[in-house]
């Protein structure tokens, strides 16, 4: 790695003491490069542009692999559970500020949990991908994140 970068181990070392830091941060910024916040003022079209982006994202072997490595591994069995916990926590919190611009922009209740908006859209993602074995279409993609509107959007009485 160092070599790759260009500069001497001690650099490395001193920066990230133990491997799991250096994981974690490389999975971190790998994680903020591949997964854009779209911001359309509109909450429906920013959650199908995220949708598309996890899919398109897990249609790459190496993010494939890697996001299959920590969905396998059992909570807490390993170092890499701290991995996964922290890069998923980034992940979140990155992605939250879709449905907290739809709050500010009246889209939402102002009591909504932008967490779960994140992962009622993101739940069927991994779950067909992981559990199911394949990926969502885009027309599944965009009637997905219509309902994550939908159950999130007060209805109008009669």
């Amino acid at each position: 790695m160092a070599e790759r970068a260009g500069v001497h181990r001690t650099t490395i070392y001193r920066r990230w003491p133990i491997k799991r830091s250096l994981v974690l941060g490389a999975l971190l910024d790998y994680a903020a490069d591949q997964l854009p916040i779209p911001d359309t003022a509109d909450l429906r079209h920013d959650l199908h542009l995220l949708g598309q982006a996890i899919d398109s994202d897990l249609r790459r072997p190496q993010a494939h692999a890697l996001m299959h490595t920590l969905v396998a591994d059992r909570p807490g069995s390993s170092e890499l559970s701290d991995v996964r916990t922290q890069l998923w926590a980034d992940r979140l919190r990155q992605a939250r500020a879709i449905p907290q611009r739809a709050i500010q922009r009246g889209e939402l209740p102002a009591d909504t949990d932008p967490a779960a908006v994140i992962d009622m859209l993101v739940g069927p993602i991994y779950l067909r991908r992981f559990i199911q074995g394949r990926p969502m279409t885009a027309t599944e993609i965009d009637e997905l994140a219509t309902r994550v509107v939908a159950a999130f959007t007060p209805r109008l009485p009669g």
